[in-house]
This record gives C-alpha cells, structure tokens and sequence, in this order.
C-alpha cells in the first residue's frame, strides 16, 4: 500500500524538508552505547547503572532513524508504501525474536522452570508490555526487556500511516507529533495520580506512556530537515548543548518517584535531541562523532538488537553454571557478558543475516543506514 502526496496538493506556503546525508553517522555507536548501558544495569545488583535510560536513548534513535528513511522515501518516490514498510520490519525484528524466544523456553524447561505458553503467546504478538503490567507471572523467565520491543513495535505499525496522512500539509507535521509527546506526558501525570499502585510499572512499559520517547527522535528528525529550526540549532547550538547535558544529569541524579514516573521522560526526550543531531547531522563534534564510529562501538551497535533479545539469557546461563557469590559471580557475570555476545552474533550470522536480501528487495537500506 502506497500513500501518496501530489504536488498539487501541497499548500504553497508549505515549508520544504530539507534532505538528509545518504548515510547518517554515529548511529550504530549510539545503539552501542544504549545496549552496554542496558547490559551493565542488568548484569549488576547495584542501583546505580541508568539501564532504562539505555532503552530511551534506543527508542530515541529508532524514531529519529526511521523518521529520516520515511523522509525521504517521501521526497524520492512521492509517497511511503506501507506494505513494503511492514514487511521490512517484520523481517526485521520476528525471525530473531522468535528464535530467542524458543531458545528460552528451552533452557528453562531444561532446569525444569518451564514457562508458561501463554506468555509466549503474548510476547510474539507484542503484547509483552501489557502482560508484564497486568499478568507479570506470564511473562516469568521470558525476559523482562521484551516490554520494550512491544512499544517499538506498536510505533512501526501507527506510525508510517500517521506521517502518510501528514506530510501532504507538511506544516502540521511537527505540531502534531510534538502534541503526541505532550499527550504521552498527559497519561503519565494521570495514571500516577489515579492509580499509583501501578503506577511505576505503567508509566514505564505502557506504550501510550513511553511512545513519546520514540516521538521525539522524530521530533528531532523532522527540525533538523525544516531551515528555520536548523539555523535556530546552529546559531545557539553550544548553549543548547550545555543545557541538555544539565536536563540529562538532573533527570539521572533526582531520584523522586513522581518525577521519574512522568516528566523525566519527557526531559529525557528534549534534552536528547541536541545532542544526536550533534554527533550525527551536525558535524559541530568531529571528535564524539569519531568515537561513536569507531569499529568495536560500530560492531556492537550492528548487533545490538542480538544482544537486547539475548543478554538476560545469557546471564542466567551463566548463573545456572557458575552460581555462588564473591568471585564465583565475578566469573559468571564474565562469562554471561560472553555469552550474550556469543549468541548475539550466532544470531546476527544466521538469523539476521539471511533476511538482507529479501529485505533490500522490499526497500530496505541494510549495509548503507543501519535499520
């Protein structure tokens, strides 16, 4: 299914996006520095590791990535097809989600902690999210990051048909899902103060809650493709980028339920924006865009979604092998770390890879924008 905007049905005052560089830097790092940030919290019982900052910084970067691909499919092709959009990202994101998901059910009723099919049920029709809110003992020894992944995918399937419908009046596209991230922030204050019983696990799974962390990747995507903001960003940009690394320590250092359970991921998408346009549009930080490109951070970004899908698995793995305390778990948390790695790229080798083709057959950039 192809939506398409005719010329003639643009407003004349309709403000042109501008274009985006054909490969977009620093990407992968990002995903790298998201997905050890998630690692660390996990594979620690030290509270001290910002592992759900780690998930926004991921969502961050999907909204953002797959606003400028569906940007410029628009301005290329004079439409987005949806269709081919859909099958992308089932090809994507299924086949290694259902292989990890198989593998898990299999090591625990190995241990003879079987799990309960309901679950996994739930988990490949991406209600993952739902179920650990309202049912958490379905999703026992399922994985506990699989909620993340039902949000990203409620996104991909609402939002290629939502900027279809607005970029024919290009004006109001920005408005609108800007308003969406206020609306997410909405729900938020509401459910904690309707329902504080749930209201930490809501407001931090629910995809009405966290979707506007995706958003405001868009967000960002779509000011640095409008020349007004741009040039705004520019002439301010050092300002800007102190005070976004202000909001970002603030929102790690306070540690106020009520705040974190509603404004800190609303503070948290802002005060990103600045930052990943600096490192990947920008070009005003060579030296942190080098870093987030260097080779090993560009390898684990490549196979972060592996390691996301694998990691807690191979942590308890590693446990289960090794358990005990003192530096019987120095070693296992060693080992569960090279595990998580190890399946992560069996996984990218012979689960991801064979689907490239036939993604790039449906459109896909794979091995140019990383998506």
């Amino acid at each position: 299914m192809t939506m398409t905007a005719h010329p003639a049905a643009l407003p004349a005052a309709a403000p042109a996006f501008l274009s985006a560089p054909a490969v977009i830097p620093a990407l992968d790092g990002l995903r790298a520095l998201s997905i050890l940030l998630v690692m660390a919290s996990h594979s620690t019982t030290l509270n001290i590791i910002p592992g759900v900052f780690g998930v926004t910084i991921f969502f961050f970067v999907s909204g953002y990535l797959i606003t400028n691909l569906l940007l410029d499919e628009h301005a290329s092709q004079g439409g987005i097809a949806i269709g081919a959009f859909y099958i992308r990202r089932f090809l994507r994101l299924y086949p290694p989600l259902v292989v990890s998901l198989l593998a898990t059910a299999a090591f625990y009723a190995v241990i003879g902690k079987p799990v309960d099919p309901l679950g996994v049920l739930g988990a490949l029709a991406y209600l993952a999210n739902y179920l650990a809110i309202f049912r958490p003992d379905l999703m026992q020894n399922l994985g506990g990051q699989l909620w993340s992944l039902a949000v990203e995918e409620h996104f991909y399937v609402v939002y290629p048909l939502l900027l279809a419908a607005l970029l024919p009046r290009r004006a109001r596209t920005l408005a609108v899902v800007a308003a969406l991230c206020l609306a997410a922030l909405a729900v938020r204050m509401y459910v904690e103060a309707r329902f504080p019983a749930i209201a930490v696990d809501y407001t931090g799974k629910a995809t009405e809650t966290r979707i506007d962390s995706i958003l405001y990747g868009a967000v960002a995507a779509l000011i640095w493709r409008m020349e007004g903001p741009r040039a705004f960003l520019a002439r301010h940009f050092k300002p800007l980028l102190a005070l976004s690394f202000a909001v970002l320590l603030g929102c790690l250092a306070w540690r106020n339920q009520t705040f974190r359970d509603t404004l800190r991921y609303s503070l948290q998408g802002l005060a990103l924006i600045v930052p990943v346009l600096a490192v990947t549009a920008m070009g005003v930080l060579p030296w942190a865009q080098k870093a987030l490109d260097s080779p090993p951070l560009r390898f684990i970004g490549r196979i972060s979604y592996g390691l996301y899908l694998w990691h807690l698995l191979a942590f308890e793995m590693a446990a289960h092998l090794l358990p005990g305390a003192g530096a019987v778990h120095v070693f296992a948390v060693a080992l569960g770390w090279g595990l998580a790695f190890g399946l992560a790229m069996l996984s990218y080798r012979f689960v991801e890879a064979p689907f490239f083709a036939l993604r790039k057959r449906f459109g896909s950039n794979v091995g140019k924008i990383s998506g």
